[in-house]
């Protein structure tokens, strides 16, 4: 496929709520790892759009693939994968919920 869709958006926004804000763009996630929605910073028409996918904030997923380019690979239920483009993942906040809670292991 030409890869000749090249968006380079030079506006670096980083309007992140001050305090104790652990959320991160979905784009940023490794693969394996689990995260919880947390918010949508983007307008109705994404919010709706991943609502019509089954993406609601509060809903926990988990990556399956990430190549940090092209689509993520989501896994939202054990039976369904979805793919959520590059530029939809970046505006989808999320905060990793690892299983395994600190200072055990």
């Amino acid at each position: 496929m030409p890869s000749t869709v090249h968006h380079h958006h030079h506006h670096h926004r980083h309007h992140y709520p001050a305090g104790a804000d652990d959320t991160l763009p979905l784009s940023m996630v490794a693969p394996g790892q689990t995260v919880e929605l947390i918010y949508i910073d983007e307008g109705r028409r994404l919010r709706k759009r991943l609502a019509d996918l089954g993406l609601n904030v509060g809903l926990t997923v988990r990556v399956v693939r990430n190549s940090f380019a092209g689509p993520l690979i989501l896994a939202v239920r054990e039976d369904s994968r979805l793919a959520i483009g590059r530029g939809m993942a970046h505006h989808i906040r999320v905060s990793p919920c690892d299983a395994a809670p600190p200072g055990e292991g």
